[in-house]
């Protein structure tokens, strides 16, 4: 990992001093291709490591990240917008704030019209590969859309209860069969 580390700075600042297109387009190639592999390690492999580690804080690990991709703070009115990195910047503020409690993508439905909620929620699943999750955070208990995961997926999705109310639940829906 600390080799492709390096590999990845390699290529950038090739890329920073390429001034013709294709051989930046090489690169760029090359950048591209190194880093989505490296992504994956990172994501499927040391992570789930790190969770299982009881010594291990993740909140820790990931306190510069923001620092390090030079982006505010979500405390300086930056963040990730979506929080998909897991650092809880898109965390509402008040008494219903949702801690983050998992480093997976959270869906958020606690403002989306109750029409809309079960829609969203199969819809981000059907997008899940064999081996992702999703933190659903809810206004409620959603035992009916989890009845519905349930009937549609069959064993394909699995259940984690992260927080059980009073104001906010969460559930982490992990996918462990490919979709159909």
């Amino acid at each position: 990992m600390l080799g492709e580390h390096k590999a990845i700075v390699g290529l950038v600042s090739e890329l920073a001093g390429l001034t013709r297109a294709v051989p930046a387009a090489a690169a760029a190639s090359a950048l591209a291709a190194l880093f989505a592999v490296h992504l994956d390690k990172e994501n499927h492999l040391v992570v789930p490591l790190l969770v299982g580690a009881a010594d291990v804080s993740l909140a820790g690990l990931l306190a510069g990240m923001h620092d390090l991709l030079g982006e505010a703070t979500p405390a300086a009115g930056g963040g990730c917008g979506g929080g998909s990195c897991g650092c809880g910047g898109d965390a509402p503020a008040g008494a219903g704030a949702a801690p983050v409690l998992s480093i997976d993508p959270r869906l958020d439905v606690r403002d989306l019209p109750h029409g809309q909620r079960h829609a969203t929620a199969l819809a981000a699943l059907d997008r899940l590969r064999a081996g992702d999750a999703l933190v659903l955070v809810a206004p409620h208990a959603p035992r009916p859309l989890l009845a519905e995961i349930d009937q549609r997926y069959g064993g394909a999705v699995t259940t984690e209860w992260l927080q059980e109310g009073p104001q906010v639940w969460q559930i982490r829906l992990s996918r462990t069969l490919a979709p159909r």
